[in-house]
């Protein structure tokens, strides 16, 4: 190989590989292979290569041209390229003795993925690594994510290498995704890193890529992996521990199936597995150049993916699942896809071990972790299911759509109920309120005389409801202590409202616990209550799943360690009754 190479990506294989088939998803029997010595070592290779792309385009595929051209006869603006660039996929197997062989994977050039069975790969290969490696007061860029009912995936990167405390980790909310930097000089030929489930190594200037120097490379990999250094240098990491197991990785998998197919996602939610540019437009589930016609969706939904999808029958199984895909559109009209499997995240709880697949991977929540939370919620936030909200209310409700009436359950039913039965509390739900310069949020559903603001939310399977509740709670308590807009735009509501909830209802009570100066509103003396609907009888807060109790947590901290306002919550019945 030549020693101008400046960069190549390596993935492990599982310990279960015992082949080159193991790995590809492709026919290996017409694939060149060779093999040498090294080190003592035996040393086998087989290659993929592939020139990848080829994709025509013409003026014709850009909306853009299209409208410039059709300003006038004198426009005839045109455009025809294709790109072709090469690819290849290189696997090594090492045997170091009759029961310690090692397979790598090594990717160059793009569009690779196509040919690899990722299942057969190490899912924390790359990052443990990196993690091992790095110089922690030398990091480029960090990639953490916030596994909850709604999972989000964020991005900090520093003009310059970094120590870690530089991008704000916040280690009580957020789990490492992929870290990017620089290492000691124990580590002579990496001039950087890049690591998530592989590890991408940008070489330095004149290491010498040989035969012998590439299995030098990855052995020192090797060994990496095996440290520990990372509980030290990120100890927040071990909190959700990759789930290696083969065996235990197909029995949540089948798991998970069994809840698909018996349409059970109330721990499961749809969230994209890549960070996505603001330019996207819709999401599909079927392929759009496949089918004439594709239904379009705004958002991702668990139940969509399910429907839009055939339907189960006895041969399926969850690789029925693994092969499904979900497409996404730019406002360019360009094609995106993502594994749908990476897509989803499912919350199991067996013998005892609370599990969480996130970005296409199991991993199961440290008990310690687990334990820590939880007590948190117990000593620390209080229950006020019993106060005064009512229990066992209808939501039943018609609405129109589209031209026809259709049975809903909705929230703003119970708070309707709630003001309409209980002089001390005005109805704030669906009220405008001004909020960072748009009248179009509520600041709550409900306002207490005795300063209590009250939010609302269905407990809805497949969905992102709980993690609204949680946000909207920060977010509005937020606005409320610190704009004085939007308390004026609560002040101008409350005088001018004439919701029947709210009539006869004593304004000068309410309005007296709103100032408009900051100085006067005594925030402290403020409490924020959640207020969480559910169809099933008894429910405890015991019972949410374990992300959900998490992130509880978090808001109790953060309200009462930013703001001095207490959270506390309510678990209330509903029923459909007509």
């Amino acid at each position: 190989m030549s020693s101008n190479l400046d960069k190549m990506t390596i993935f492990r294989a599982k310990p279960s590989v015992k082949s080159f088939a193991a790995i590809f998803d492709i026919s290996t029997e017409p694939l060149p292979r060779f093999t040498y010595q090294s080190n003592g070592y035996e040393i086998e290779g087989i290659v993929k290569y592939a020139d990848v792309g080829g994709t025509s385009k013409t003026e014709a595929d850009y909306p853009w041209m299209v409208m410039l051209n059709n300003l006038s006869e004198d426009l005839n603006l045109k455009f025809s390229n294709t790109n072709k660039s090469p690819s290849a996929v290189l696997c090594l197997k090492i045997t170091r003795d009759v029961d310690d062989i090692l397979f790598y994977v090594l990717t160059f050039g793009m569009h690779t993925s196509r040919f690899i069975n990722s299942d057969k790969l190490v899912s924390d290969f790359g990052i443990k690594v990196a993690m091992n490696i790095c110089d922690h007061n030398n990091l480029k860029k960090v990639n953490t994510t916030t596994h909850s009912s709604v999972s989000t995936l964020t991005d900090r990167q520093a003009s310059k290498g970094a120590n870690l405390e530089i991008f704000d980790i916040n280690d009580e909310k957020e789990f490492f995704r992929s870290i990017t930097g620089s290492t000691y000089d124990n580590y002579p030929y990496i001039k950087s890193f890049s690591g998530k489930s592989s590890i991408t190594v940008n070489l330095k200037k004149g290491t010498s890529v040989t035969d012998d120097g590439i299995v030098d490379i990855l052995l020192s990999l090797e060994e990496a992996y095996d440290l520990e250094l990372y509980k030290e240098k990120f100890p927040s990491y071990g909190r959700l521990d990759y789930v290696s197991d083969e065996d235990e990785i197909d029995r949540l998998n089948g798991v998970l199936f069994d809840l698909l197919k018996n349409k059970d996602f109330s721990n499961i939610h749809l969230s994209p597995s890549n960070i996505l540019d603001e330019n996207v437009s819709y999401f599909l589930y079927k392929d759009p150049e496949a089918y004439e016609f594709v239904d379009k969706f705004d958002d991702l939904n668990i139940s969509d993916l399910i429907s839009q999808n055939q339907n189960f029958n006895q041969k399926s199984s969850i690789k029925t699942v693994l092969n499904w895909k979900v497409y996404y559109v730019n406002t360019s009209d360009e094609i995106f896809t993502m594994r749908a499997y990476n897509c989803i995240n499912c919350e199991l709880e067996d013998n005892g071990i609370t599990y969480i697949l996130s970005s296409g991977t199991w991993r199961n929540v440290s008990s310690d972790f687990k334990s820590e939370v939880e007590l948190y919620v117990k000593n620390n936030i209080k229950d006020k299911s019993d106060d005064y909200l009512p229990n066992d209310i209808s939501i039943h409700c018609i609405v129109e759509e589209n031209g026809k009436d259709t049975v809903k359950y909705k929230e703003e039913i119970y708070n309707s109920y709630v003001a309409e039965n209980d002089d001390n509390i005005y109805l704030f739900d669906k009220s405008k309120i001004n909020i960072a310069g748009q009248k179009r949020y509520e600041i709550c559903d409900l306002l207490h005389r005795d300063r209590e603001l009250i939010h609302v939310k269905v407990l809805k399977s497949g969905t992102n409801s709980l993690s609204h509740l949680f946000v909207q709670s920060r977010f509005y308590t937020d606005a409320f202590v610190k704009d004085i807009d939007t308390r004026k735009s609560m002040i101008e509501f409350i005088n001018n409202n004439d919701n029947t909830e709210n009539v006869g209802k004593d304004k000068d009570a309410f309005l007296s616990i709103v100032k408009e100066k900051r100085f006067e509103l005594q925030e402290s003396t403020f409490s924020v209550l959640l207020c969480i609907l559910t169809y099933t009888k008894d429910k405890k807060v015991d019972d949410l799943p374990f992300m959900a109790k998490y992130e509880l947590a978090n808001t109790h901290k953060y309200l009462i360690n930013e703001r001095g306002i207490e959270l506390a919550y309510a678990i209330r019945l509903v029923n459909k009754k007509n």
